[in-house]
């Protein structure tokens, strides 16, 4: 014979932490075909109630399940377990229902990472475009300074050649004298 529960699991962290899904796989681990579970608040406190459908056994078994088990980061201060009178879907309508609240959940989020992904390539493109001149200023300051030491150093190569020349012409006209001297 199929009975329903109830269950109602109250407390300062119970949303957000999977409490549904945790519910939806004991139930589909006992066998029951009918499950839902759904958020809701009651007095300032997150609560979640759960709904299933079976045979005692199954509900017995699921109602040990919320006494004992908690998913991680979950905080529960009270639990109330009863019979239920009203419907409850199937676990497939009720699996269908909760990918679509999970997609309009998602669809906000993608948006933003979008949004924010369009402002990211953004000043990517202007951090670009800033490192690009930066260098061609670098690479100019560069240039000027290659042209301006090269300038210097033919400079300074001429002086030495003068120098050298101004040399070499008192060497030969020394070697000139000394042959005269010598008579060769």
């Amino acid at each position: 014979m199929h009975m329903k529960l109830q269950a109602k699991i109250l407390g300062s962290k119970v949303h957000e932490v999977g409490y549904r899904v945790f519910l939806l796989h004991k139930a589909i681990e006992l066998g029951c075909r009918r499950f839902s579970a759904y958020n809701r608040f009651d007095q300032g406190f997150q609560m979640v109630v759960a709904l299933i459908e079976g045979d005692e056994g199954q509900l017995k078994g699921f109602g040990s399940f919320v006494e004992e088990s908690r998913p991680e980061g979950s905080e529960v201060s009270s639990i109330l377990s009863e019979e239920y009178h009203g419907y409850v879907m199937s676990v497939e309508d009720f699996m269908h229902v909760s990918m679509v609240e999970q997609l309009n959940k998602g669809i906000p989020a993608l948006l933003r990472i979008d949004r924010k992904q369009g402002k990211i390539i953004e000043k990517l493109d202007e951090t670009r475009s800033d490192i690009v001149s930066e260098m061609r200023a670098s690479r100019e300051e560069v240039t000027a300074k290659q042209d301006e030491n090269r300038d210097a150093i033919i400079e300074e190569i001429g002086e030495q050649k003068e120098t050298l020349d101004d040399r070499l012409k008192r060497i030969e006209s020394d070697i000139y004298q000394l042959k005269a001297k010598v008579g060769i």
